[in-house]
């Protein structure tokens, strides 16, 4: 298996997301009628970490959300403003399809239906109107950690939330670039504010940069610990660092993933 260059040359990696196959990626792996383990990790995840939040008028920016919409369903009930960012037109159309209700979007609502009955103990009329609550709230912006700014001028924030849905490792693949990516992150986040994140985790980072499949690409992304993201947040002056990691069965790693040393998911949160 071909590894990908750590100084992607920028223009090849900008024709690989502008032909992002959203649909294989939602296809793959969210599933609309079993929602995985590692995607219900997430959702408890999330669910966890705003209800912590004493806010429910609370701005928040999803970066690098790609064709996702169930991050923002805990989000929802706490957001005054919902802000959806990324780089791939496909992964914004992708999600402009499910605002706007179109019969071809993914379907979300057995996600929502996990965190607003499941998780929230709430009612089945609830939780479609939580989904209407996210159509609402939600603004879209384009976005590209590479430049600066990193998002379009008039959603520069500040932000009290800030989630990184894999956007760094994705787009930041060599320590350096990882640092000065989480700088320019923090830097539209508020004091105070609370930064999410998560990522493919691996017992370690000898091989820094891996291979993801979406559709007949592969996507280079950064091999990443728990250890390691706790150690870049606390050197940005982040505090109270919380860690918490989901194991993935062999078959599942193998299918969407070609490295032996990956273990599960990580899913970070820390103050600044």
């Amino acid at each position: 298996l071909n590894r990908p260059n750590q100084e992607m040359d920028t223009l090849a990696l900008d024709i690989k997301y502008q032909s992002f196959d959203s649909d294989d990626y939602l296809r793959t792996r969210f599933y609309d009628s079993n929602i995985p383990d590692r995607v219900l990790f997430l959702l408890d995840s999330f669910h966890e970490a705003f209800l912590h939040l004493p806010s429910r008028s609370l701005k928040i920016l999803d970066y690098g959300v790609g064709p996702v919409v169930m991050n923002s369903i805990s989000a929802a009930a706490h957001a005054s403003e919902l802000v959806w960012s990324d780089y791939s037109e496909k992964n914004l159309e992708t999600l402009w399809k499910w605002l706007e209700k179109d019969p071809t979007a993914f379907n979300w609502s057995p996600f929502f239906d996990n965190v607003v009955k499941k998780l929230e103990g709430k009612s089945e009329k609830e939780a479609r109107e939580r989904e209407e609550v996210v159509r609402q709230v939600v603004k879209i912006a384009h976005c590209d950690i590479n430049a600066d700014p990193p998002i379009q001028k008039e959603f520069l924030g500040p932000y009290d939330v800030i989630i990184d849905s894999g956007c760094l490792v994705a787009a930041c693949y060599t320590k350096a670039k990882f640092r000065t990516g989480l700088s320019k992150l923090s830097g539209l986040l508020k004091c105070g504010g609370t930064f999410m994140m998560f990522a493919p985790e691996f017992r370690t980072m000898e091989n820094e940069v891996g291979e993801y499949v979406a559709g007949s690409r592969m996507y280079p992304f950064m091999c990443v610990t728990g250890e390691y993201l706790e150690m870049a947040l606390k050197e940005q002056g982040f505090t109270d660092v919380n860690v918490q990691r989901c194991t993935l069965d062999p078959e599942t790693l193998s299918r969407l993933f070609h490295f032996k040393t990956m273990i599960g998911w990580v899913f970070v949160t820390a103050l600044k």
